[in-house]
């Protein structure tokens, strides 16, 4: 009988990585073209040339699929290449590190920045996991916006009459309202240039007298 050797435990691992992007293409795909409706297990397996057994193997459920392509949207986007960048610099400069960051994704990849605002959108419905999952998402983001302004405060970069929480829930408003004008008509609305302008009012709205 040959005995046939097993593949070395780095091939098996780009393997994995390799079909593990390909089912959040697909996902992400279906997302932009049909909807999250459209979004089953199945049909992410059919995209991506898988079974459906790989993907609950893979991610356990839809939940758990979905929560790793907002991961890998959003959590390793920030956390790898943007709060690092925010170090050592004052908190108005902060601020528009991560403004300026959200702008430049708009322009690089589009269709990542859409999945994500079409999942956002799509939390107002039933689906109780998703909807908690991004009331999370906005907590944390409004806290990491407040902490900046804060940071500011002290720094001296902001005014000191500033306040942290309506700063944060200002910005993230304005980001949200981009989002759904792009989604609700992306043939005749650019949400780079609004979200430029959101970045340059946000600077002259929170640069101190001082």
């Amino acid at each position: 009988m040959t005995v046939v050797a097993a593949p070395p435990l780095g091939r098996q691992q780009e393997r994995n990585e390799r079909s593990t992007n390909a089912l959040l293409d697909a996902a992400a795909a279906l997302i932009v073209e049909r909807g999250f409706s459209a979004l089953t297990l199945a049909a992410i397996g059919e995209r991506a040339g898988y079974s459906r057994g790989l993907v609950t193997a893979r991610f356990g459920s839809k939940d758990g699929l979905v929560g790793e392509l907002i991961e890998r949207i959003v959590g390793r986007w920030s956390h790898r290449n943007v709060l690092p960048r925010t170090k050592g610099k004052s908190g108005r400069d902060a601020m528009l590190v991560m403004l300026d960051a959200i702008r430049a994704q708009a322009e690089r990849d589009p269709r990542a920045l859409r999945v994500l605002y079409a999942l956002m959108f799509e939390a107002l419905g039933p689906d109780d996991a998703l909807r908690a999952r991004f009331a999370k998402f906005h907590e944390d983001m409004r806290a990491d916006f407040a902490r900046f302004v804060q940071r500011g405060k002290r720094d001296g970069s902001i005014s000191k009459g500033v306040n942290a929480a309506a700063e944060a829930t200002l910005v993230i408003s304005g980001l949200r309202g981009i989002g759904y004008q792009w989604l609700l008509d992306p043939d005749h609305f650019d949400p780079v240039p609004a979200l430029a302008y959101l970045h340059a009012t946000t600077a002259d709205r929170l640069n101190s007298p001082t």
